[in-house]
């Protein structure tokens, strides 16, 4: 996973990241977001740690699931392909014009006997270019995180139900990089610098979850969560020039020298939601409100099982002042197997496309 994750160019753009849910799990995904009190499988690594103590899973769970969101698929496929040498990229993309944003996310992990252990990354990347020039900017910031998550059940007093804990302890690993070559149109030559970091740090995630009867609801879950305490990861920067050279299509560095460490602090988040099943038809419903330390957040959604359940089709939204989604997903359950997919159409960026691919094997 990490060498996987190198392949990509990141830099730390500020000292303080806040941070808003992405939209993880075939599920929540396609209920635009809304996994705190919905999670049921292993993405409650990502949405509400006490979720994963509801998993329907006897022994052993493994779940990967996978999302990208972009303005130009093509263009990110290749800065991924050179991504580790980012003046080489701009320099085979010299005729182009490039300007896009890409985004990659997920969780690949297993939940044995509701113990959870995942790794969960969430990357950014932007690419700015004229065509015919190699002057440009590569810029990209992200984290993996491996992720133990823990809970418990509590029998609490005059509690109509069972109260769910559950806790996340999570190890994280940054890495940071940029590219940035300043050329006129048309010049063959030109000269800029190449940064990159790696770095650790630690997080922590708390939730909790129960439900209860509502007269004409078969049941209601509510849960709260708060995530990213104290969770922050160092930096080690260092910088090399390069020299472009169009003509003979080659790259040439110079040492490497060390820039000041960068701490990049994520700011905590705290959300509440809601599940809920509508009798007689079968439908879910979902609502989480999520606060950042700048934004609060909508997320609303629903689901409707078809053919016993073999089929399930869902639909969401998400909105804030900052975030305008809407959901479309549909999940297909085969014995042990659940495939899900899932795509969202973004009103703050319409020429963005965002794709969630789900599958879940559980025993």
């Amino acid at each position: 996973m990490k060498k996987a994750l190198s392949l990509l160019l990141f830099l730390a753009l500020c000292a303080s990241v806040a941070q808003a849910q992405s939209l993880i799990g075939g599920r929540a995904a396609g209920m635009g977001g809304a996994g705190v009190a919905a999670s049921n499988d292993l993405s409650a690594a990502y949405y509400n740690p006490a979720a994963l103590m509801r998993s329907k899973v006897v022994v052993t769970e493994v779940k990967i699931d996978l999302g990208a969101a972009y303005t130009d698929p093509t263009t990110l496929s290749n800065a991924l392909s050179k991504a580790t040498d980012p003046a080489s990229f701009l320099l085979s993309n010299y005729a182009n014009n490039l300007n896009f944003t890409g985004s990659l996310f997920g969780l690949i992990g297993v939940n044995v006997r509701k113990i959870g252990l995942s790794v969960i990354p969430v990357l950014t990347t932007t690419v700015n270019k004229p065509a015919n020039s190699l002057g440009g900017t590569a810029v990209a910031s992200g984290h993996y995180d491996a992720v133990l998550t823990l809970g418990t059940t509590f029998a609490v007093p005059r509690l109509p139900a069972a109260l769910d804990v559950g806790v996340n302890l999570k190890a994280l690993n940054g890495v940071a990089g940029s590219m940035t070559v300043s050329s006129a149109v048309g010049q063959t030559t030109a000269t800029g610098n190449q940064d990159t970091g790696t770095g650790t740090g630690m997080g922590y995630d708390i939730g909790v979850l129960t439900s209860f009867n509502v007269p004409y609801v078969s049941k209601v879950a509510v849960g709260a969560v708060v995530r990213n305490l104290s969770t922050s990861y160092t930096l080690k920067m260092t910088r090399q020039a390069a020299t472009l050279n169009q003509l003979t299509g080659t790259v040439s560095f110079g040492a490497s020298t060390a820039l000041p460490d960068q701490t990049v602090n994520i700011d905590s988040s705290t959300a509440v939601g809601a599940y809920a099943t509508i009798p007689v038809i079968g439908a879910g419903v979902a609502a989480d409100l999520e606060m950042t330390k700048t934004d609060t957040n909508t997320h609303l959604g629903i689901e409707y099982p078809m053919l016993y359940g073999l089929l399930v089709l869902r639909a969401g939204a998400a909105s804030g002042p900052n975030l305008s989604l809407t959901t479309a997903g549909l999940e297909l359950n085969l014995a042990v197997t659940k495939l899900g997919i899932v795509t969202v159409a973004d009103a703050k960026n319409s020429g963005a496309t965002t794709t969630v691919a789900d599958i879940t094997i559980g025993f």
